[in-house]
């Protein structure tokens, strides 16, 4: 299994701003910092609201993903009874996919590519080191059985924040020419 997968931005008024900007400086790492760290963030807050980059809610926890937690928290179902204890039940009120542990969510880093003219968003979780890694999350498994929930990409939102960084960036490189 590969160990990299990769999502390109595919976007003309970004790739237009980022050109007019690579014409007039040389170091574009200021602004690749800026837009490296809002997109880490929005990354992160996907886990959160439980959403891809297109707005699209993922599809929620199955029923063998619940048991198979609950059986790994020592006192959350009782034999004699048949039902979810209070610390069971306190486990799972709003639990939400992907944030079993919160290692996915907390290992989303970006790095400074290209000589400052470029950045790339990810994690060092792949499927082939770690069972259920980021590709299997991103794209859902070969068989279906675990469906995509994308995390990584770039939203609306995502887009106009980009593109505010690079506004300014290319006013401070004019004003400072």
């Amino acid at each position: 299994m590969a160990n990299e997968f990769t999502i390109r931005l595919d976007d003309t008024a970004i790739l237009a701003r980022l050109s007019e900007i690579a014409k007039r400086v040389d170091d574009m790492t200021p602004a690749m910092r800026g837009i490296g760290e809002v997109l880490v963030e929005s990354t992160k807050q996907r886990f959160e609201t439980s959403t891809g980059p297109d707005g699209q809610a993922w599809k929620p926890n199955a029923l063998a993903t619940i048991l198979g937690r609950l059986a790994q928290i020592g006192g959350a179902y009782s034999a004699k009874t048949g039902r979810m204890t209070k610390k069971g039940a306190a486990a799972f009120t709003g639990k939400k996919p992907l944030i079993a542990t919160g290692v996915l969510q907390d290992t989303i880093r970006y790095q400074i590519v290209a000589g400052g003219h470029g950045v790339e968003i990810g994690t060092n979780r792949f499927a082939s080191e770690w069972e259920g890694g980021a590709a299997v999350h991103q794209f859902g498994s070969k068989t279906g059985k675990i469906p995509a929930r994308p995390f990584l990409g770039i939203s609306d939102g995502d887009r106009v924040e980009v593109l505010d960084i690079l506004d300014k960036f290319l006013q401070q490189a004019i004003a400072g020419a």
